[in-house]
């Protein structure tokens, strides 16, 4: 193996931290303004492997490098992808993936969306390496977790189907067979110290004033930056033990059925037992999709309602999907991602939640995602429990207020 290969590494790096004015080509070999990722990009740790491609991450923040593939690809080439792999880390893709759901079979389809939605950062800076295809700017931000679920929606195209695997359980969760189990006595960054990184390279974006040189960071770079910055409330926490008590309580109640046989039923075998089953609660979810509700909060949306349908056990049996503006519209799923998101115009929460109890059997668990901005019914429905999904954006207004009978739980998403 080529000994001198870490050197190119020191190379690339020193390419993505070096500096050139915002009026040079949009060709030139040096990035746009990259400085503020000199801390995160030393505190990779590079490691030779002939089983990745090109360049790999692991969640403990090793780089795998394909030595033979270092040797042909130019300087900035190389700085590219370090860049694409770090932003991958930076954005905490491999926790989203899991938030999501994301497994062996789904890593790849996952990559992708992410990669998308990295190059919203990569593509003003000049930085966007050949492994992502190139994209249209877009207007706002799209994230990870809606283009993955729109990803589910629609055939794999050839892009997704055929792109190889280039990013690693960094960008996706999903352990590599070329990543050691027990890696103690390998280096690596812990997870306390990933979050030291991320606020490191945050206050290096929001301190940029383009007086030195270096150029200030996208829009979409500096609001990262700020919600970095931001402690953040565990709201997805709170959430599913919200959910959780609902779904032991329904399922503790238990029920009888002669489908099975009593397990001990051979001490009488003359009388027929009925065997106790563990009941799942039926359970309805209300998807906001007025006007107010843009694709950000959707996509939190969507990727929550996957985790409900798993940790509640009703993946197999499936849920009452409602989408809902002024009216409502159902549908019975297994996956967030069979939801018919439809409408677009005002909002009225107080029509899903007549529709969910007019459902038979009638669900006890009803989980609302809106945004807020919505009547809602004057009273509880018996026997049905309401969780209120209040979707919002850090630093905007306080969400509104919500009637006491429901469970409120807010949720609160950066852009």
């Amino acid at each position: 193996m080529n000994t001198s290969w870490p050197s190119r590494i020191t190379s690339a790096r020193l390419w993505i931290i070096s500096t050139r004015d915002d009026g040079a080509p949009r060709d030139h070999d040096a990035p746009l303004g990259l400085a503020y990722l000199a801390t995160a990009l030393y505190a990779l740790h590079p490691i030779g492997s002939d089983a990745v491609e090109r360049m790999t991450v692991d969640e403990s923040w090793r780089l795998y490098v394909n030595v033979d593939w270092l040797a042909v690809t130019d300087v900035p080439e190389v700085g590219r992808e370090l860049v694409h792999l770090l932003w991958h880390l930076l954005d905490d893709h491999a926790a989203r993936a899991r938030a999501c759901g994301v497994n062996a079979d789904s890593a790849r389809r996952w990559c992708v969306s992410a990669d998308a939605a990295i190059a919203e950062f990569l593509t003003p800076a000049g930085a966007l390496p050949r492994s992502i295809p190139g994209r249209r700017p877009l207007r706002t931000s799209v994230p990870a977790e809606l283009r993955y679920a729109r990803a589910k929606r629609i055939p794999d195209d050839v892009e997704t189907t055929e792109r190889r695997d280039v990013c690693g359980s960094g960008a996706d969760g999903v352990p590599r067979s070329y990543e050691p189990r027990d890696s103690g006595d390998l280096p690596s960054v812990t997870r306390l110290d990933q979050s030291v990184l991320r606020r490191a390279v945050a206050a290096e974006v929001l301190a940029q004033d383009g007086s030195s040189g270096v150029g200030v960071a996208d829009a979409k770079v500096q609001r990262w930056a700020q919600t970095a910055c931001t402690p953040r409330i565990p709201w997805r926490t709170v959430f599913a033990q919200a959910v959780r008590r609902v779904v032991a309580t329904t399922a503790g109640t238990g029920d009888y059925s002669y489908r099975r046989p009593f397990r001990r039923a051979s001490a009488m075998p003359k009388v027929l037992f009925p065997s106790q089953i563990r009941v799942v609660p039926e359970i309805a979810v209300v998807v906001d999709t007025s006007g107010s509700m843009n694709d950000r909060l959707l996509g939190i949306a969507i990727a929550e309602l996957d985790s409900i349908l798993v940790s509640s056990g009703a993946s197999a049996r499936g849920l009452t999907a409602i989408s809902v503006d002024t009216t409502a519209v159902s549908k019975r799923v297994r996956s967030a991602a069979d939801i018919d998101l439809l409408g677009g115009g005002g909002t009225d929460m107080s029509v899903g939640i007549a529709v969910a109890a007019q459902l038979r059997p009638r669900p006890e668990l009803v989980v609302v995602f809106t945004d807020g901005f919505t009547p809602w019914p004057s009273d509880a429905v018996p026997g049905m429990t309401v969780i209120a999904a209040l979707v919002g954006s850090n630093g905007a207004d306080a969400l509104p207020s919500t009637p006491g009978w429901l469970v409120r739980v807010e949720c609160t998403v950066e852009y």
